[in-house]
């Protein structure tokens, strides 16, 4: 008895003295994020911490307890790289990318703004995802000829990737990491955003020698 209560003293003593230790170990997730992160910068993106707008939210993200309104966000993560540095600058275009028909919510986000400009460049802009398909951000929206050709192109994107977007000189994918993503996940992250990247590129290109263009808006028929 009295060696039983010697262990147990001594374990108890090393649970004090270590227990802190054990605390600061990652934990699994945290081990995972931190190799897709790792691997993307082994392959040349830069990562970032980027919310961004949750278009299909339920009333209980938009709606603090209190009532008072609130944006629901997405806490995702910005995957980019570098897009060309030589590509033209295009000059502001006119429209919006319109979302897909019966997207009541995503019309909405896609209306010009009475407080600012809405004007779209190939400079910044960003595509967010809804339930019914990718809509233009209000905030950045792109020309809608751009976003037709970017679109398909999407598909090779992870499922949870829920924002595109170019700012200047960077092409981004904001992402949730949700399992099971993998170094692997990541890889093929960067094969599509060099695709994207790749379609900006034929744009800036077309449109500085006046040659863009769809006339009809983009999922308007």
């Amino acid at each position: 008895m009295d060696n039983l209560l010697i262990w147990l003293i001594i374990l108890a003593v090393l649970g004090v003295a270590f227990g802190p230790v054990f605390l600061l170990l990652p934990s699994r997730r945290e081990r995972r994020l931190a190799a897709l992160r790792a691997e993307a910068r082994r392959l040349g993106l830069s990562v970032e911490l980027r919310p961004v707008p949750k278009l299909d939210a339920h009333l209980g993200e938009r709606v603090t307890a209190g009532g008072r309104i609130r944006t629901a966000m997405h806490p995702s993560v910005r995957y980019a790289m570098p897009l060309p540095a030589t590509l033209p600058r295009r000059p502001t275009g006119e429209g919006v990318v319109p979302p897909p028909r019966g997207d009541a919510q995503g019309e909405a986000a896609v209306q010009p703004s009475a407080q600012g400009s809405t004007s779209p460049t190939t400079d910044n802009w960003r595509l967010l995802r809804s339930r019914a398909g990718w809509v233009a951000d209000v905030e950045a929206p792109p020309p809608y000829g751009l976003a037709t050709q970017l679109v398909p192109l999407f598909g090779q994107l992870p499922e949870d990737a829920v924002a595109v977007d170019r700012q200047g000189g960077s092409l981004g994918c904001c992402w949730l990491e949700s399992p099971p993503a993998q170094a692997d996940s990541v890889v093929r992250l960067q094969a599509a955003l060099a695709e994207i990247a790749k379609a900006v590129a034929a744009w800036d290109v077309e449109a500085s020698a006046g040659q863009s263009a769809p006339s009809k808006p983009w999922g308007r028929r």
